[in-house]
């Protein structure tokens, strides 16, 4: 993931620093709130960022961004408690619905579902059988 943004054709020393130069950035600030164009102030030298980064990259910048803060956000929704609103503003996300939307559209799931696909394997049977069997319906007493 993180060499996402690393060119495809070998290029011009000076052109590999600028491209690791933002990728560093993006990488050192994805959670806040970020504009393109200081992206491309981050670069050594001015770095025109276009959609597709004006050269030979596997990745735009803004894409990398998002690819970043959705990763962050499934490491959240493992490893923390935190609710999916908390989780939408601490990657850098203003809005939930786009954080949802996004998410589903890169992970295949909402943050929700994918949160429940983690947890169901740890639930599943953690009672016992004896247990289990209660959960699923009280005991009948005879009368």
């Amino acid at each position: 993931m993180l060499g996402g943004l690393r060119e495809a054709h070998p290029q011009s020393p000076q052109v590999r620093a600028r491209v690791e130069a933002v990728r560093e950035y993006l990488e050192a600030n994805m959670t806040k709130d970020l504009d393109m164009a200081s992206v491309a102030r981050a670069a050594p030298q001015p770095l025109r960022l276009h959609p597709d980064l004006q050269g030979p990259v596997r990745c735009a910048p803004y894409r990398y961004l998002i690819r970043l803060r959705i990763n962050y956000a499934a490491e959240l929704l493992r490893t923390s408690m935190l609710t999916v609103t908390q989780i939408c503003h601490r990657v850098g996300f203003n809005s939930l619905s786009h954080f949802i939307t996004t998410f589903r559209r890169h992970v295949g799931a909402s943050p929700m579902q994918y949160r429940r696909m983690l947890e169901w394997p740890q639930d599943h049977n953690r009672f016992g059988s004896e247990t289990e069997a209660l959960l699923k319906g009280p005991r009948r007493r005879d009368v």
